[in-house]
């Protein structure tokens, strides 16, 4: 079973188009429905992430993001005007790129994560970002001090610690996230069109098992069920060959040719191309025997479309694809 075409084919990417711009709302409410509260509008504003409640007395107007998927959702929203720095900018999608222009890099790379110092270069009042490490002991620290110094901070909560992640989680950060900037209408046409989008495709039945190889030759890398990727694998009709392993973790082989998975998933990095990858695999002699490999059943997916964020849509349908064929 192939996944079908998304009904609203191309939704997503004209509301994320009609994001681009400034931050105020300019997108028709329901008839009858009250204006939403927001911090420009009867403020202050309180949401929750990642199970700490955080205020906004005004909409902040120094925005780091400091990864990608953050970044895109940001500008999703139309809030390029109070991008003050970004991480990673060369990761992009390709119409974004025309809105990071003059926005300062913080840093080339978000990884190693970048340091409280480097990202206070760029005085921000708020930082959003899609990965926990950012706010580990050796980026930018502690989130409650860094609203200590005024700073506060927004995590993508498919990435909240402890936390199954879920497609729903990003609907729930463009809506609070879009609370927080006065933009709730346009927050639901965009979590709208992800639904539409994720919805629409079809899961494969029946359902395959399935190994993510996310980098490393001695001891393959894998994701993690409860990452977005498990939810992801789930949706499109694969059972995950390592549920155990909640977290991004090593393990080994030997492993991996006793659970025999059908289907590869190899994440596209800038360290470890899918391409090379799938070569060495292919020329790996412990391996010959699993069934991917023997019928070449290995599905592609850039590391970013795994991550929380707005590309779940494209990412879930490509799976379903890979894992129908």
């Amino acid at each position: 079973m192939t996944a079908r075409m998304p009904v609203a084919a191309g939704a997503l990417a004209m509301v994320l188009l009609a994001g681009c711009g400034g931050g105020q709302d300019t997108s028709a409410a329901e008839p009858g429905t009250p204006p939403a509260a927001s911090a420009s509008a009867g403020g202050p504003v309180q949401v929750d992430n990642c199970g700490t409640t955080y205020t906004y007395g005004a909409p902040p107007e120094r925005i780091v993001t400091s990864s990608t998927v953050a970044t895109e959702v940001v500008l999703a929203l139309g809030l390029k005007d109070r991008m003050a720095g970004t991480v990673a900018a060369k990761d992009i999608l390709p119409q974004y790129a025309p809105d990071l222009a003059g926005v300062r890099v913080v840093a080339e790379s978000a990884f190693p994560p970048p340091s409280r110092e480097v990202v206070y270069a760029a005085n921000p009042d708020l930082v959003v970002s899609g990965y926990p490490d950012d706010y580990g002991p050796k980026a930018m620290g502690d989130r409650a001090r860094l609203q200590k110094d005024g700073v506060n901070t927004y995590l993508l909560s498919a990435s909240c610690p402890g936390h199954t992640a879920t497609v729903e989680d990003t609907y729930g950060d463009l809506r609070r996230l879009g609370k927080v900037f006065g933009v709730e209408a346009r927050a639901e046409q965009l979590a709208a069109a992800l639904k539409a989008e994720v919805d629409a495709v079809v899961p494969r039945s029946p359902a395959v098992r399935v190994f993510d190889y996310a980098g490393g030759k001695e001891k393959p890398m894998t994701t993690g069920s409860t990452a977005m990727y498990g939810d992801l694998v789930r949706r499109a009709g694969g059972v995950d060959i390592f549920p155990e392993v909640t977290e991004f973790g090593q393990v080994g082989w030997e492993e991996v040719v006793n659970r025999d998975p059908e289907v590869i998933v190899v994440e596209d990095q800038v360290f470890e191309p899918a391409a090379k990858s799938i070569a060495w695999m292919r020329s790996y002699a412990p391996i010959k025997n699993v069934t991917a490999v023997k019928e070449n059943r290995f599905v592609v997916v850039p590391v970013n479309d795994l991550q929380p964020g707005l590309r779940s849509g494209r990412a879930l349908k490509a799976l379903a694809e890979g894992f129908a064929r």
